[in-house]
């Protein structure tokens, strides 16, 4: 009888206490807006995703709260990073659309992030964006032989992001002549001036080409030369990964930091100390998001690729990128000449 007294309150108090956090991350949010920092531009794939996820997940936040996304672009996608850190407010109102470089970039020092990468706190991803290098066929660079051969202009937002530091890094590793045109204003109007011909190509994931240049990819008007992986890209399953043509060493252990950024690209997050109750109840929306079929029809009608990745497996992956031995983040930034 003892043990029964000692139990019984003990199970009501749990009963009672999932209904009362529920309840207060409800009240918190009644009446309040979300908003997202998207460090992607609005028209391009990086901010079609978060249009359409912001659509559908105020319904699975408890409160309801509206939200609203707000555009930061600017120095290589980390300036919408570090106003996240060090300006936003931390109580859950604030959430982060990161371009994929955020950790990678935190861990060779670049000097423009200006937060602690070890304290992100993830909700989740929609897609893995493996780097892919792509060309118009009308530059007559159809291969990575082509491109040892010719000079390739490439698209870069600045030097801080995958459009500068993979083609960078590719000339190191394979003797090609990609150069890395600084100054456009995000993946658009990287896009247009590979239409306008002014450019021959760009460093970017995949999904983003296929969803924002369709008809590029319906008319054949791009080749796609390398994949920025240890595996090939599912849907260009003809396109050499990057593992399987680097030919020292040194340049394979550089892979998975170049590229375990992916699983990182259409990631939420959020900084500082989130109520741990805000904070698993957004988790819970993205995770009800991800599985929603109205979000899921909506992000097929628009182009979107969903491959989700966990919060959890995306904090693992954080962990293993800044991680990486001091020896090999230093080459890294030898070829790319940081200090």
């Amino acid at each position: 009888m003892k043990s029964r007294s000692i139990i019984a309150p003990a199970v009501a108090a749990a009963l009672w206490t999932l209904p009362a956090q529920a309840d207060a991350v409800a009240e918190f949010y009644k009446d309040k807006t979300i908003t997202v920092i998207s460090a992607g531009e609005a028209g391009g794939a990086h901010g079609t995703y978060a249009q359409v996820i912001a659509a559908h997940i105020k319904k699975h936040i408890p409160g309801n709260p509206n939200v609203i996304i707000q555009y930061m672009l600017g120095a290589g996608g980390n300036q919408a990073a570090n106003y996240l850190y060090n300006v936003a407010p931390k109580d859950g109102t604030a959430i982060g659309l990161p371009l994929q470089d955020l950790i990678f970039n935190a861990r060779i020092g670049v000097q423009a992030v200006k937060y602690d990468a070890a304290k992100t706190h993830y909700l989740g991803g929609a897609d893995v964006t493996r780097t892919t290098v792509s060309v118009m066929k009308a530059s007559g660079i159809l291969s990575l032989d082509d491109a040892r051969q010719k000079e390739v202009l490439m698209g870069s937002t600045g030097k801080s992001g995958q459009t500068y530091i993979i083609p960078v890094v590719l000339n190191a590793m394979l003797g090609t002549k990609f150069r890395p045109v600084i100054g456009y204003q995000g993946i658009n109007f990287i896009h247009l001036a590979m239409e306008r011909g002014e450019l021959h190509g760009s460093a970017a994931s995949w999904p983003t080409i296929a969803a924002a240049k369709k008809s590029w990819v319906e008319k054949g008007l791009i080749a796609n030369l390398v994949t920025i992986a240890m595996e090939r890209e599912p849907e260009l399953p003809g396109v050499p990964a990057l593992s399987e043509v680097v030919t020292k060493d040194e340049d394979r252990a550089l892979i998975p930091l170049l590229a375990g950024s992916a699983a990182l690209g259409r990631t939420w997050i959020a900084f500082g100390d989130i109520p741990s109750d805000r904070l698993a109840a957004l988790r819970e929306a993205w995770s009800k998001t991800m599985a929603d079929s109205a979000f899921r029809a909506d992000a097929a009608a628009r182009g979107l690729a969903l491959n989700p990745v966990s919060w959890e497996a995306q904090q693992d992956l954080t962990k293993q990128i800044l991680a990486t031995p001091d020896a090999t983040v230093a080459r890294l930034k030898d070829i790319l000449g940081l200090d």
